[in-house]
């Protein structure tokens, strides 16, 4: 434990559950960094060759893209969501080498799948053409295009493997390594001449690449696993594979569906207007959505407990609460803000984002609730068919109901059927959660957390209304004076306690780059706990 900190009350995790946690936490803070610098990249780029090619072009680059993304989502068959949990669970059961067996059939297997769709798409790139795109001179930008099919598919896989092996730095080094190849290579091959085509040859190299150094980091970890059983077999192995993995593969085609079905309800029922902010809005939900991407960690650290006793309870319970102290925060916040977010980035022309920008946003506080870690415990467990009927109920109430809200409403009873449907769907996982695996959640922890926030956005509404700065101006203050009042109220509305910092310090005081930022946030927390309970 760092320095500095001494506590009398004993932490709640045990010495299995603290390795596990702290793999979690490193592989999370390499997750999120890899994702948001990758981003950031990525976001240069794309702007970059946007004004290059001018709205025409780029348009044709967009669509161009459109035929491999959605080949590339039909032939994964959960392979990907399998390797994690195999080689997270096989590895903490001493079976590295059925762990490298699974690695091998798995790679094999995706390797096979993206060689034959990217066939596929060669061979009939001028009916997708014409008969997805409806535009029938497109034929050789998707024939350029297939070979995206087998990079972008061992690239998922690589993924997959390295946060199931907990070398969650591999996964940031390829998502960096992508990011910036694309970034250098498709607006100079614009600038040379080659327009369209070369925007495209820049982001299919980028995969190219970036899988090639992949692969040859995931040989190296592969190789540590040991030799390969005398009793190995490939059809065994992509059995056990597919008989986990395809009901998430089915709900990923769900989720595919209803994203499609959300398209075309708004075109029917909204303004190009509306749809224009609706998009602004949905974009800016990134900025939730990248403090979420590192809960991938969890997804290993759930294979890793046995469900069989209080541990795997235990865990769920502080997951829960964890997640929640940073996510409903980070929600209240950007719904606060969401005006000076939307014109700072968009400027004033998108003035509906940021009513609906607030409005979605309200899904994240469902984290109180659990809805950001069900699926990993699902999943984590092997209880994959609980996951495809949740998506399941999502969609049979959101089908009926997203045009019946949308018609009168347009883009808020869009919002508001999926915020329903949301709900329903997790009440659903939370009642099997609690019934067939005997989890719970901290329902007072929770509360505490949500008041806490709202509290908080007390006296930023105070300061917004009083002293109106210009947008930058007021993101910066009015975002340090929230983070400054949720941490001073935290601990008085009882949302964490001494051995929440405890398990925290144990959890977080061997990550270098981490500890030096949160140790003081810490140790502020402690000191106000200290208060608190000595004038009771």
């Amino acid at each position: 434990m760092p320095d500095g900190y001494v506590y009398d009350v004993e932490p709640k995790l045990s010495h299995k559950l603290v390795e596990i946690a702290e793999d979690s936490a490193r592989g999370g803070f390499f997750l999120f960094t890899g994702n948001a610098i990758s981003l950031l990249i990525l976001a240069i780029g794309s702007i970059i060759v946007a004004r290059l090619l001018g709205p025409e072009n780029y348009g044709l680059f967009s669509l161009s893209l459109v035929v491999p993304s959605i080949l590339a989502s039909l032939i994964d068959l959960g392979v990907n969501p399998a390797l994690t949990r195999f080689s997270a669970k096989l590895r903490t059961e001493g079976k590295s080498q059925l762990a490298a067996n699974m690695l091998k059939s798995g790679f094999l297997f995706k390797l096979a799948t993206g060689i034959s769709m990217s066939t596929l798409c060669l061979t009939f790139s001028d009916a997708f053409a014409t008969h997805i795109l409806n535009r029938p001179g497109m034929g050789f930008l998707i024939r350029l295009t297939s070979l995206l099919i087998l990079f972008q598919t061992v690239f998922a896989t690589l993924n997959s493997s390295f946060i199931g092996l907990d070398k969650m730095e591999g996964n940031a080094l390829i998502m960096n390594l992508q990011a910036m190849v694309k970034t250098a290579t498709s607006p100079l091959l614009v600038v040379l001449g080659f327009s369209v085509v070369g925007a495209l040859a820049g982001h299919i190299t980028s995969y190219g690449i970036a899988g090639l150094a992949g692969s040859l980091i995931l040989l190296k970890y592969y190789k540590s696993l040991g030799k390969l059983p005398s009793n190995s077999s490939f059809s065994s192995s992509l059995r056990v594979m597919l008989g986990y993995g395809f009901p998430l593969y089915l709900s990923a085609l769900l989720g595919l569906f209803l994203g499609q079905y959300q398209t075309i309800t708004l075109a029917f029922f909204a303004s190009n207007a509306e749809i224009g902010n609706f998009n602004v809005a949905m974009t800016l939900t990134s900025l939730i959505n990248v403090l979420i991407f590192p809960l991938g960690a969890l997804f290993p650290a759930f294979s890793k407990i046995n469900p069989d006793n209080g541990e795997l309870r235990r865990v769920f319970k502080l997951c829960v609460k964890y997640t929640a102290l940073l996510i409903i925060p980070a929600t209240v916040i950007v719904a606060i803000l969401s005006k000076d977010i939307v014109y700072t980035l968009y400027g004033y022309s998108y003035g509906s984002a940021p009513f609906f920008l607030q409005l979605y946003i309200l899904t994240f506080l469902y984290a109180g609730l659990g809805s950001m870690v069900l699926s990993y415990l699902f999943n984590g467990i092997g209880e994959t068919k609980v996951v495809f009927k949740s998506s399941l109920i999502n969609l049979l109430i959101f089908l009926p109901l997203a045009p019946t809200l949308t018609i009168p409403y347009h883009v808020p009873g869009l919002i508001v059927a999926s915020l329903v449907s949301g709900l329903l769907s997790l009440a659903y996982g939370l009642f099997i959660a609690v019934k067939k695996i005997h989890v719970s959640l901290d329902l007072k922890a929770s509360l505490s957390i949500y008041l806490a926030s709202f509290a908080s956005a007390i006296p930023v509404f105070a300061l917004l209304h009083i002293l109106p700065f210009n947008n930058l101006l007021n993101l910066a203050i009015n975002g340090t004076m929230f983070l400054f009042t949720y941490l001073t109220i935290l601990p008085l509305t009882g949302a964490i306690h001494q051995p929440d910092l405890e398990n925290l310090i144990l959890i977080f005081g061997n990550l270098k780059i981490v500890w030096p930022l949160l140790k003081p946030v810490l140790a502020y927390e402690a000191k106000l706990l200290s208060i608190f309970h000595s004038t009771l």
